[in-house]
Parts: structure tokens; sequence; C-alpha cells
């Protein structure tokens, strides 16, 4: 019943084209149809004011349509952090805004260059070196809340959910909704048990068994207030073992820096 309740629920969505500036000069119109918005909630629970502004959605275009890759989070005004297996060799890759979604604007930027950390191995089944930091190409003047990042570990974590939907044929898309719920830091010998991984201090193994969704949509970084505390590496593998690996971005607060030469925070 519950499959058929679902399967129901992901043919009914209709994609609604969204807004779309278009900034004389810049020779770029933003994301095509394919990756637009499914309209569900129209009143969002979480008023814009409460949402992270540096939340970001990779996008990426393989073939003729654009689809959701993974989430990201604003670091440096025109970078931003995100998960290295998020990258696919030969795609093109676009950056979408949750600030300007948030005003009903989803505007989208191209990535210019990716810097992926050079032991990270995409053939590996493990999550180790799983980030990577992506410059986007902002053609006009846009004031962008940035998330901060430094070398201090935290105790306390809230993960930014941007929700999303998958279809029959196994597309992801945005809808309207946007979420943070706290999650718990937890042991470590946990996430070895459920996936055989080893957590050491670059990783950060988090229980997600308070959250009540069955993880129909993915999740974005986690954020300790305004600081980027991690982005997903190994998402939940069924809705009985619900726990997480998430690359610590903590760990990488140097090497960030140094790939996008940058000598200060925030």
């Amino acid at each position: 019943m519950a499959v058929c309740v679902m399967v129901k629920f992901a043919t009914e969505i209709t994609v609604e084209e969204r807004k779309r500036d278009y900034y004389p000069g810049s020779g770029v119109y933003h994301v095509a149809k394919s990756i637009a918005v499914i309209a569900l909630n129209e009143n969002n629970s979480v008023s814009i004011s409460e949402r992270f502004p540096y939340v970001a959605a990779i996008a990426r275009n393989s073939s003729a349509t654009w689809s959701f890759a993974c989430f990201a989070s604003i670091v440096l005004v025109k970078w931003v952090v995100t998960s290295a297996h998020c990258r696919k060799k030969g795609a093109t890759h676009r950056v979408l805004l949750l600030h300007d979604f948030a005003r009903n604007i989803s505007n989208s930027y191209p990535i210019l260059y990716w810097r992926i950390h050079e032991k990270f191995d995409p053939n590996s089944t493990s999550p180790m070196y799983d980030i990577a930091v992506a410059k986007f190409n902002l053609e006009y003047t846009l004031t962008l809340r940035s998330s901060t990042f430094d070398e201090r570990p935290v105790t306390d974590v809230e993960a930014s959910i941007w929700k999303t939907v998958s279809t029959m044929d196994r597309r992801v898309y945005l809808i309207n909704d946007f979420d943070k719920f706290p999650l718990k830091l937890t042991s470590d010998n946990r996430c070895y048990e459920s996936f055989g991984i080893q957590i050491d201090e670059s990783l950060i193994c988090v229980d997600m068994s308070d959250y009540e969704d069955c993880f129909i949509h993915e999740f974005g970084p986690l954020y300790h207030e305004d600081k980027l505390v991690g982005v997903l590496a190994v998402r939940p593998r069924d809705c009985e073992v619900k726990l997480a690996v998430f690359t610590n971005v903590s760990h990488y607060a140097t090497w960030v820096l140094k790939l996008t030469q940058t000598t200060f925070y925030g």
C-alpha cells in the first residue's frame, strides 16, 4: 500500500518553471526547465529568516537535461564546499542558490572550476577525502552570506534539509520546502558496524534515528549555528539503520583555504 501511494504521488507531481532573471551582458540564461523546482508547498513552514541562506544545490548536465546532484554550502563568497563524489567527469555543473530560491527566484550560476582533494578515489567504496571546493561565476554584484568554518570540533549540529522527491525514473527534484533538524553525533563504532567504514577525525558518524521521515529527500550540509561542519559522504542505508557519514569540514579547513588561496575564514 505504501508503495502504491508513493508511485501515485510521484506520477502526479508537476514541474513548475520558476522565475529566472536574465542579466544583460551575461550571455547566460539560468538553468533549464528540467532542473526546475517542483511546487508542492507554497506556505513554507520555516520563515526565510530562519533558513540557512548559504545552502546551495549542485545541478549536473551530462546529456540533454539538468538534474540534481548534491548539496553544498557557500564559503568565501564565490566558493562552495561540497562532496568530491558530486563532480562527474565530462558533465557540466551549476550552482543553484537557496537564498534566491527563498525569494521564489531559482537562479543558477556556472561553476568555473573544481578543486577535488588529491587523495580522493572515485572508484573506492571508502568515503575518505570526499571533499571538494568549486568556484562559481557571478557576473554582477550580489551580496551573499557565507557560512563560516574553522578547525575547532563541535558536539551539536543541525542538518539543513532542502527537501527533494524522487520520481518513478529515479530522477530527484527539489521542492519548495526547506527545514532544519537537530542531529546527534554518535559513536564511530556504530557506523563501522553498519557500513564497515573506519571513522577517523576526517569523518563524522551521525545518528538520524530521531528523524521520523524515511529519507524521501536528501540531507544538506551540517551546521553549528553559521559554521559549516560536514558535507554528506554516505547517506543512510535504509529506514531501519538511520546512520549517515559526513566529511568533517573542520578537518579540512586548512586545505580549503590553501586551495582557494584565501588567508582568512568566513
